[in-house]
């Protein structure tokens, strides 16, 4: 199911975050979802998101952080175009080619991290997908391989091997 929303950004305390209307937060809670991939359009510029579903006072909101309103230019007061859906990949979380290719090649990095909670395994995805450029990516998932296989299973704490 495809939900569309415009919400404001900075109302209610929630400067970080994009509210989430309550009829569509009622049909999140009754389809129990919980990470969404959302569409966010402002300006003429898009931005693509995957995030969690957060629940704070009653308030159902995304997390929208400071960069993402950089990149789409805007600020508090501003409304943006909304579109979500559930997010059904394998680890809810953007996949990058290199940590795919790093995980294809090493097979006990892998067993390491299919075992891994799936916030874990998201929080190494994302480590590697937020990284500037190709090497760089494959450097960061070349480190966190290592670091499982020595390990160290929280992705904060990893050290730099390589």
């Amino acid at each position: 199911m495809v939900f569309e929303f415009e919400a404001t950004l900075g109302t209610d305390g929630f400067m970080g975050a994009i509210l989430i209307p309550e009829d569509i937060a009622d049909q999140l809670a009754v389809d129990k979802i919980k990470r969404v991939v959302a569409t966010i359009t402002s300006n003429n510029k898009e931005l693509k998101l995957h995030a969690g579903v957060s629940k704070k006072h009653g308030t159902v909101y995304l997390m929208f952080s400071k960069a993402n309103r950089k990149l789409l230019d805007v600020d508090q007061g501003d409304t943006v175009k909304v579109k979500m859906q559930e997010d059904t990949s394998k680890y809810q979380a953007p996949m990058t080619e290199e940590l795919e290719a790093v995980l294809l090649s090493d097979f006990e990095a892998y067993e390491i991290f299919e075992t891994l909670t799936p916030g874990k395994q998201r929080n190494i995805i994302f480590m590697v997908y937020n990284a500037k450029g190709e090497q760089k990516r494959v450097d960061i998932a070349l480190n966190a391989m290592e670091n499982l296989k020595i390990g160290n299973r929280d992705p904060y704490k990893f050290e730099k091997l390589i």
